[in-house]
């Protein structure tokens, strides 16, 4: 099967997963991203405004403002296909972009420097190794910067599929069983 195939596959599972099981499942992540040493000792997070389908991410960063986590999430520029982090202060603050995607709207820092960046994907093999939405946008960041990285997964989201060169693989995936 082929990367475009498996991820259109993939994504139509994660839309169909029942809502009470994706609630249970996202969750138990958050507590494991929460319990594990690298998120204590970072200071900023990058992390992504989540689409339904995904991991909620929304109430992760509700709880890194509380630990008092300073929280960035990606802000691309289409036209030159690259990406930096904003910092997100207020939920008020998001709007959606040209593509659908939610983003920061005010005139916060931004930066490309992360301790944690927590890395989104539709699927993924044991190696860490990701297939996204296409864009590239992620392997491209993480192929220019080091920071320590984490996937939070569905247990059903892992595959395997033959990587390419610029693939780039997270440090670590957290998988909920599901």
């Amino acid at each position: 099967m082929t990367k475009v195939e498996l991820r259109k596959q993939m994504l139509n599972k994660m839309k169909s997963f029942s809502s009470t099981g994706k609630q249970a499942a996202d969750s138990s992540l958050a507590d494991q991203l929460f319990d594990t040493e690298v998120y204590r000792k970072a200071q900023t997070v990058g992390i992504v405004l989540s689409m339904p389908h995904e991991v909620n991410t929304y109430n992760i960063i509700r709880h890194m403002f509380e630990d008092n986590k300073q929280v960035f999430v990606p802000e691309t520029n289409y036209k030159l296909r690259s990406m930096i982090f904003k910092e997100i202060t207020d939920f008020a603050d998001i709007e959606l972009d040209s593509k659908g995607i939610n983003h920061v709207v005010a005139d916060n820092e931004t930066t490309e420097n992360l301790d944690l960046l927590i890395v989104p994907g539709v699927v993924f093999n044991h190696h860490g190794y990701r297939i996204g939405y296409g864009g590239g946008y992620f392997d491209k960041f993480l192929a220019n910067h080091k920071q320590d990285t984490i996937s939070l997964i569905y247990d059903f989201q892992i595959d395997a599929f033959e990587t390419e060169d610029h693939d780039q693989p997270v440090d670590t995936l957290i998988i909920a069983t599901t």
